[in-house]
């Protein structure tokens, strides 16, 4: 009896030991993407496994992924890992549910750009995630109908106008119709769209949301050179330069009205490039460096980051899966380079990888250039997804009214930031 005892128990360690060894060499991995790209997702975490043996659990989603991690996080079942935009840091920070990370601690990380960590870097100093992709903002222009109508490629806020009008009132698609329009634009404040495409036009007027002192921040969007940005905006809009229902367009959206020629000039990332070669068609488009306003040239720096989140069943796994993301096998793999597929790496933050090399293509180039000259990652606030949101409904109901009173508008805006930086804790005292 006693025998036979021991056997089973031996036979039971044996077995829950297996067991908790399988356990433990699996990870979990939410991204907030679309369907676009899961196969590149697919790609970089066989890739992963092969090469470690630990299997990753995935999910994705690109409609309501924030909410899907407070559900997640109210039931304790929170991924390992989450991949979402850099931009998001503040949100999941707010939400309690993220890990700093000791770059020293992830193999590889000396290699990552300098830049791209500052994009990981919280006002507190620490690091809440590795920098996974980086990307800056070019614009689409259909090169078959500028080039029909001999306009020049434009280079300043006037020749987008100019460009713009020509778009919209030349037929240059040569259908006889009165059915093209010049600039898509995302005017929507779903997931705060206003805010983030007015971006990289605040800068380029020479403004800014907020201004960074010793002691806080202090909200700039009251500004000539804001109120400029928005004027120049709404000018397409309400001169019905830009697509209908601009006001009430997400991203979403606006590509499709730029696949289909109803719009001929469309302001993304690189991630939209194998979408456009498929159509309208790659000797159709041409990718251009953002135009120059009166403040120069400026674009939105956006990336993707790889968060580790709290309570990680297996920390070690995790941070293995963190060193391969952005070792260059694991960049390579994610930019997805030939597979015609939307790329999870956009530019590479690996400093070792040649953007070049790699993509052979020189519209990628542009955003490369765009991104190391040009490029404005939004302020290191403790939550810029609120402000965002903020934002946007305000440049909305600017955009929205072509006789509001844009100063005006912009004062009562900017009393708004304040607040909601002052309850973040870090309002400068010179704004109070």
């Amino acid at each position: 009896m006693k025998k036979t005892k021991s056997i089973l128990m031996l036979g039971c360690a044996i077995f829950c030991a297996t067991t908790m060894a399988a356990k433990a060499e699996m990870i979990s991995v939410w991204s907030r993407q679309t369907d676009e790209s899961i196969s590149v997702l697919k790609a970089l975490t066989d890739a992963f496994t092969a090469d470690t043996g630990i299997t990753v659990e995935t999910f994705n989603t690109g409609i309501d992924f924030e909410q899907r991690l407070a559900r997640a996080a109210a039931g304790r079942t929170l991924p390992d890992i989450v991949l979402n935009d850099t931009a998001a840091m503040g949100q999941m920070r707010q939400m309690g549910i993220l890990q700093a990370i000791d770059p020293a601690t992830i193999n590889g990380s000396q290699d990552v750009v300098t830049s791209a960590w500052d994009g990981a870097k919280a006002n507190d100093g620490k690091f809440y995630a590795v920098p996974m992709s980086a990307q800056a903002f070019a614009m689409f222009v259909r090169k078959d109908w500028r080039e029909k109508l001999g306009m020049p490629q434009p280079k300043t806020w006037e020749d987008v106008r100019k460009l713009a009008e020509a778009f919209t009132t030349k037929d240059p698609d040569g259908n006889g119709k009165d059915d093209t329009f010049g600039m898509a634009i995302p005017g929507s404040t779903t997931r705060g769209y206003t805010s983030w495409f007015m971006s990289s036009l605040i800068w380029q007027a020479g403004g800014d949301f907020v201004k960074q002192e010793a002691d806080g921040f202090v909200p700039t969007v009251n500004t000539p050179q804001v109120a400029s940005a928005l004027t120049y905006v709404r000018g397409m809009i309400c001169d019905k330069l830009s697509q209908p229902g601009a006001i009430n367009a997400t991203t979403g959206d606006t590509l499709p009205t730029f696949r289909s020629g109803q719009t001929g000039i469309f302001m993304s990332g690189p991630y939209h490039i194998p979408q456009l070669d498929a159509e309208p068609g790659k000797d159709k488009v041409e990718v251009l460096m953002m135009p120059a306003g009166p403040g120069g040239i400026a674009s939105l720096a956006e990336g993707t980051s790889a968060y580790l989140l709290k309570g990680a069943k297996d920390e070690a796994a995790a941070k293995k899966f963190l060193a391969f993301v952005i070792s260059p096998k694991g960049q390579e793999i994610a930019m997805a380079e030939g597979s015609g597929k939307t790329p999870l790496v956009r530019l590479p933050v690996n400093g070792k990888v040649d953007v070049n090399a790699v993509r052979n293509d020189p519209r990628w180039m542009t955003f490369k250039e765009t991104f190391d000259k040009y490029s404005h990652y939004m302020p290191a606030v403790p939550n810029w997804t609120a402000i965002r949101m903020i934002t946007a409904e305000g440049f909305n109901r600017v955009l929205a009214k072509c006789d509001a009173d844009i100063p005006a508008e912009l004062e009562t805006l900017n009393k708004q930031v304040a607040k909601e930086l002052s309850n973040q804790k870090v309002l400068s005292a010179s704004a109070k």
